[in-house]
């Protein structure tokens, strides 16, 4: 029996229907935002511990010249949780995000600290008892150091206060399950004069490769060249669903750590 030329066109166009449909449509889990300034009542973030929004910026932890700014710690984050991970399919998301930030001394000294994060961790994720000093909001002192699949976070550490544990010099570091950079680069911090940093972090899912790119110069254009890296399957560290935000501390040093924009796209 022939194929009348209305029944061709009509599989034809079902076809056409159903790829775009498959390959246009927007992922159901995709999240994606930006944040060009953080206004109180604004809504979309979450805070711990001690961080607050302020002027239009997150502060991540006591920034106040006439309080007590020893011994503080803050985290800040997107009140939505990301999929990182299909337990069904076990793919994995891609995702970019770019921040900028200004990490400042406040006491005109040469000593200061402890630093603030770009962190992944479970949605019911909290600051840890004494994650205060190096710990930086994420580990208490009694897991920082076990690379244990219970502590479950992945991050890019601004550390700018040399622990027992860091290298000697301020730098920027991927932690996985630990305080304990698995990847870093001397960091040119000038805490001092409280400069403008802007940050991006990508994580490619078919390499598994998280890059970091750094930059203190005025309006930065990113060419895709990455200041390092470091290769981790996701799926082994985080929960399917994750939060994601900025934490940051102090110790017996001090300075102030200031959110001023964010960005973040994920596929899955």
């Amino acid at each position: 029996m022939a194929v009348q030329p209305q029944q061709t066109l009509l599989f034809f166009l079902t076809k056409i229907f159903f790829l775009c449909s498959v390959f246009l449509l927007p992922r159901v889990n995709s999240v994606s935002f930006t944040f060009n300034a953080f206004n109180p009542n604004m809504g979309g973030i979450s805070f711990q511990g001690d961080a607050f929004s302020s002027s239009g910026v997150l502060q991540l932890s006591r920034n106040q010249i006439d309080n007590n700014l020893t011994y503080s710690a803050g985290r800040a984050s997107y009140i939505r949780p990301v999929h990182i991970w299909d337990a069904n399919t076990g793919q994995l998301t891609d995702f970019t995000t770019r921040f900028s930030f200004i990490a400042k001394d406040v006491r005109d000294s040469t000593i200061y600290g402890d630093g603030l994060t770009f962190f992944l961790a479970p949605v019911d994720s909290e600051i840890p008892p004494k994650a205060v000093g190096g710990y930086l909001a994420l580990f208490s002192p009694e897991n920082a150091l076990n690379v244990s699949k219970a502590n479950q976070i992945v991050a890019v550490e601004f550390d700018s206060y040399s622990n027992a544990w860091d290298p000697g010099y301020d730098h920027v570091g991927i932690n996985v399950n630990s305080i304990v950079s698995v990847a870093e680069v001397s960091w040119k911090s000038n805490i001092y004069n409280g400069e403008v940093v802007n940050a991006w972090v990508n994580y490619d899912s078919v390499s598994k490769n998280m890059s970091v790119f750094v930059s203190d110069t005025q309006n930065p254009v990113f060419r895709g060249i990455y200041s390092f890296s470091y290769n981790v399957d996701l799926r082994d560290v985080l929960p399917e669903w994750a939060r994601i935000g900025f934490s940051a501390s102090t110790g017996t040093a001090v300075e102030t750590n200031s959110i001023l924009s964010w960005e973040f796209y994920s596929t899955l």
